[in-house]
């Protein structure tokens, strides 16, 4: 299964989230699940910013070679479960044609919010959300697959 966690410009966010993500899924034995990032706007090949890199790596999780990706079309057929950081990136891919039951919402109601621009403490309360809100994905995640599996 491949999750593909999703923002709008791939530095930030989604890439946090993702790294983020595999580091819990790996502490927790899970090795059976593709983790990916990108984003609905992103300029392709622009660098991550230094504050992720810097708020990743105080959890001993290393983003410094992420080079953003914008998604596209064959993105969305490979994905099989998308997380994304706001509303309107789950109302994107929904009116893309992907199943609403195949797009997750991380953090709740509002998501997650954009740090871009600001500063490192800002992107510290960011990945807190992400961390905070894995058990959550991890419930609806292992839910769908095993529905999935069941079919």
């Amino acid at each position: 299964m491949l999750v593909y966690f999703i923002c709008t410009g791939n530095t930030c966010r989604s890439p946090m989230a993702a790294a983020l993500y595999y580091k819990h899924l790996n502490d927790n034995g899970i090795n059976y699940i593709q983790v990916e990032s990108g984003g609905l706007a992103a300029y392709e090949g622009d660098k991550v910013s230094d504050n992720a890199v810097e708020a990743c790596k105080e959890l001993d999780v290393d983003i410094s070679n992420h080079i953003a990706h914008r998604l596209r079309g064959k993105d969305l057929m490979k994905g099989n479960f998308f997380v994304v950081m706001e509303p309107v990136h789950r109302q994107i891919l929904v009116e893309a044609g992907i199943d609403p039951d195949q797009v997750y919402l991380l953090g709740g109601p509002e998501g997650i919010p954009d740090p871009y621009k600001k500063d490192v403490e800002e992107f510290r309360s960011v990945r807190d959300q992400m961390v905070a809100s894995f058990a959550d994905l991890d419930h609806v995640l292992f839910t769908q697959a095993k529905q999935a599996w069941k079919k």
